[in-house]
């Protein structure tokens, strides 16, 4: 029999979430917290489910976000999440045509670009995903690192505070940064608020921090505490959760805190952006270790739509030949930017570049990269014409898309 795809029903919800919590591994928690989360966050009319007669053998769904982007504008975005397919149905073609329908959907939203974050790196590039926001991983010695003292005033505060400041705070720097995602009310309470005794992996409760300059919040944080002892010896671990600041200073205040905790000399965070300030500001940069992860992959679904969608800092014209093996976005394209935008369509004209849309989805954000990717091959052409295509994409502040979905 044939396996059908659709959207699921309300009496199939216990059924989806099964099949993706075993195909990660785990088994679903059937509470009511759990329930009303689930109802809370996701559309069913924006999840795919395969079935093999009426049994529900793969899944998938998406988030709607509006993304940041360069030039401070937004688009839309379809965020692709919970995919997994049961062990029994794997090397059928299943995930391709998951892939199909969530695309497909997209495009009919508007959604020029889809964006996930992979659990595998080494499956979505072939539907057209790149790494378009890399992110930074630290370990922080804190007391070794000689943070300066904070200049804004930070204090803990209760959840009620925190759920006025954090989401004002969070609106006031969205726009500053390429990848940072729009969150509902909904999203904020059950993503940030709500903290249940299994997020925890054996550390505290989470803790909210506010820094607050005349009297106005200018930043938060939050995190949590993994006491431990080695001979009598404090040795615990402060694991930040998110950390944001309207600017430098304020983003320094926070984390003078975070790593002075008294008994907790370990700072441990991550989904930090590539271009991540605190180990110019410490007395001991050695003391801030980095290593570099893939974050939020993107795949431009409509290159004309996504390209005139986000800003640019130079004037510039390139013909762009993409190639897109699933036949979604591909084809030649003449890009014109200038700093009161851009416009992008169909032409027959000689292509200054050619690349696959995946390469493309990786700078759409305006990571850096454009040389390295054409010495490797992924571009082709001539490097002057590299070197102004890596120009007009690049953005002055690295994206980052600082959580998982």
């Amino acid at each position: 029999m044939a396996i059908d795809i659709r959207p699921i029903v309300k009496e199939e919800i216990p059924a989806f979430r099964h099949v993706i919590s075993q195909a990660f591994g785990g088994d679903a928690v059937d509470d009511e917290e759990s329930r009303q989360r689930f109802d809370d966050q996701v559309d069913l009319g924006r999840t795919y489910a395969a079935f093999d007669d009426s049994r529900m053998v793969a899944t998938a769904a998406a988030f709607t976000f509006d993304v940041s982007l360069p030039g401070g504008a937004v688009t839309p975005m379809g965020g692709l999440t919970m995919v997994g397919v049961r062990p029994t149905h794997r090397r059928r073609g299943l995930l391709n045509r998951l892939m199909t329908a969530h695309f497909d959907d997209c495009r009919d939203r508007g959604e020029w670009i889809s964006g996930l974050f992979a659990s595998e790196s080494s499956i979505y590039g072939r539907y057209g995903f790149g790494d378009a926001a890399p992110a930074i991983e630290v370990e922080i010695n804190g007391p070794a690192a000689g943070v300066p003292a904070a200049t804004d005033g930070v204090r803990l505060v209760d959840i009620e505070e925190a759920r006025k400041a954090f989401p004002e705070v969070y609106e006031q720097i969205r726009p500053q940064r390429p990848g940072r995602l729009s969150r509902s009310e909904p999203w904020w309470e059950h993503r940030h608020f709500r903290d249940p005794e299994a997020w925890r992996r054996g550390a505290s409760g989470r803790r909210y921090v506010v820094a607050y300059r005349d009297g106005v919040a200018v930043g938060y944080c939050t995190y949590r505490q993994k006491e431990k002892w080695e001979r009598g010896i404090p040795s615990g671990t402060v694991r930040v959760g998110e950390l944001f600041g309207i600017d430098a200073a304020a983003q320094l205040s926070l984390w003078s805190l975070v790593c002075s905790v008294d008994l907790f000399p370990n700072v441990e965070a991550d989904m930090l952006p590539a271009d991540f300030e605190l180990p110019m500001q410490v007395a001991n940069p050695r003391m801030v270790q980095r290593r570099i992860l893939d974050g939020l992959y993107v795949r431009i679904l409509d290159v004309p739509g996504a390209l005139e969608a986000r800003g640019y800092s130079v004037d510039d014209s390139l013909v762009l030949e993409i190639e897109d093996t699933m036949g979604v976005a591909g084809g030649k394209f003449r890009l014109e930017v200038s700093h009161e935008g851009a416009m992008c369509g169909a032409t027959s004209d000689e292509a200054d570049l050619k690349l696959d849309v995946a390469t493309l989805s990786s700078l759409y954000l305006g990571a850096d990269g454009a040389g390295p990717l054409h010495r490797v091959g992924k571009i082709e052409g001539d490097i002057h014409a590299v070197r102004r295509f890596d120009a007009a994409m690049r953005s002055d502040i690295a994206p980052s898309c600082p959580e998982m979905f």
